[in-house]
């Protein structure tokens, strides 16, 4: 099922996350539950500077993951050259430029074309993560 949503506490912890690693770049995974964005995978190791991130993907748990995100300090919210390539492993790919809020990310495919994803309002309810990854 393709990813159409965000919920809105995942973006929030998300725009938090890029303020607190300013001026660097912040980046990590995104855990979807059917089409819906729910969580973020800070991946241990992950390498930051001003002007880019790199991930340690052999770090990674053996959990799907729907996507990544990353910041762009310099506010420019849109991909690099070097962001389309990594796209190509990802089904949705966030990008947010300082001043990291609600009106300033947007959304890319893994050929990198915009696209919209709609925040919403998730039910976490009771409901545990899946686990079986441990």
């Amino acid at each position: 099922m393709a990813v159409t949503k965000i919920a809105s506490d995942a973006l929030g912890f998300i725009l938090e996350a890029c303020k607190a690693s300013h001026p660097h770049e912040f980046g990590a995974l995104l855990e979807a539950k059917e089409e819906t964005i729910i969580n973020v995978i800070y991946l241990p190791g992950t390498d930051t500077t001003r002007r880019s991130v790199s991930l340690k993907t052999w770090m990674m748990p053996n959990m799907p993951h729907a996507g990544s995100v990353h910041s762009h300090p310099s506010g420019a919210a849109y991909p690099s050259e070097q962001d389309l390539i990594f796209f190509r492993s990802n089904e949705v790919n966030i990008i947010v430029g300082s001043p990291y809020t609600r009106n300033s990310w947007n959304a890319f495919d893994n050929s990198g074309n915009r696209i919209e994803i709609e925040i919403v309002d998730y039910d976490f309810g009771e409901e545990e993560h899946d686990m079986k990854w441990l």
